[in-house]
């Protein structure tokens, strides 16, 4: 269990981070092409790591709802946002 929240963290990291251009981070909240890519380069790594698994749905689906109220309505701060992705993914990949 704890290999696996080791692993989260990093897909985390990657995805939200490595992989997100400074363009996609300054777009993605007005454009929803750029908010889907980003989101699909943030299940990347987890597909990489974890393999084809269907908890990369729910995961694709959860990322893409969590950055709309971050983004686009500005209801949720960042460490919110930080937290209900890590809580995300921990129940998905560990559970």
């Amino acid at each position: 269990m704890f290999e696996n929240l080791i692993k989260i963290i990093f897909c985390h990291l990657a995805g939200d981070y490595v992989l997100q251009s400074d363009f996609l981070a300054k777009t993605k909240g007005k454009n929803l092409y750029h908010l889907l890519v980003h989101c699909t380069l943030y299940c990347l790594p987890f597909y990489v790591t974890f393999g084809f698994t269907s908890a990369l749905v729910p995961l694709f689906l959860c990322h893409f709802w969590i950055d709309i109220q971050k983004a686009a309505v500005e209801i949720i701060d960042y460490p919110t946002d930080q937290i209900i992705h890590y809580i995300v993914a921990v129940i998905l990949f560990i559970y």
